[in-house]
């Protein structure tokens, strides 16, 4: 337990906060970036997750509204991510624990999810599931938390 009472014990609280923001920060943004490359994997195997989609013999047009919405799950995916690693990289949510553990866990977990994606050529309702829970919902939390950081600093 941190006590704040006196000037000396400030130093040992902010040393303990820079401690945590540095045992956090390795595993949060290998695990953004792990995500973002199968991601961009899946951009070349965009077919086989089309055709586990749909059944045989489909008609062009039914194929081609599927292989846009492969197109638009994955695309999202890669923005979301990016404006993650931007919002990472600015430094906003770098101190924050809670919102570097939620990402890390939403990223690895990911990224374990999208492999098994590309490597069993699933469908892409399984594609969109794997976004909002491992891309839009960190990346939600991490607007979230940029929100409250920046009001919290231009209140002072």
């Amino acid at each position: 337990v941190v006590s704040t009472q006196s000037t000396g014990n400030y130093f040992i609280q902010s040393n303990l906060s820079m401690a945590i923001a540095e045992s956090i920060l390795p595993p949060r943004f290998l695990s953004l970036i792990i995500q973002i490359i199968i991601t961009m994997n899946l951009f070349w195997f965009q077919d086989a997750m089309v055709d586990a989609s749909l059944p045989l013999g489909i008609t062009s047009s039914i194929r081609q509204t599927k292989e846009t919405e492969v197109l638009v799950a994955l695309v999202l995916s890669v923005t979301f991510n990016a404006l993650e690693l931007l919002s990472l990289f600015i430094g906003y949510t770098i101190f924050s624990y809670a919102t570097g553990m939620i990402s890390t866990c939403c990223h690895v977990s990911g990224a374990i999810v999208l492999a098994f994606v590309l490597l069993e050529s699933l469908s892409v309702t399984s594609l969109w599931y794997c976004f909002a829970f491992t891309c839009a919902l960190p990346a939600f939390i991490e607007l979230l938390t940029v929100i409250i950081i920046s009001r919290i600093q231009g209140s002072r």
